[in-house]
């Protein structure tokens, strides 16, 4: 499985977010995963970090946050925010 580590890049926080130098923005849940990867890291810690925090309740609440985990991280790497370690 692939690892994911982030790309140093300066930021700002402003009130609904961060504000990359690379022009890229992020809302408080994408920069909790952002944040995430400061060390390679699988996307099943993240996930699992995430089940943590919002106690899914359901299997179809689990794919939505897996889904959600997934397409953030695809973001973070077309915004050169994350590089991809294959393994």
């Amino acid at each position: 499985m692939p690892s994911y580590k982030r790309v140093e890049v300066d930021y700002r926080i402003f009130k609904n977010g961060y504000l990359f130098s690379n022009g890229i923005a992020l809302n408080k849940t994408a920069f909790e995963i952002w944040e995430c990867c400061r060390e390679p890291v699988d996307e099943n810690i993240i996930v699992k970090k995430f089940f943590e925090k919002y106690s899914p309740q359901s299997d179809e609440d689990k794919n939505m946050i897996i889904e959600d985990i997934r397409n953030c991280l695809n973001l973070l790497i077309e915004g050169n925010l994350i590089e991809r370690i294959d393994e």
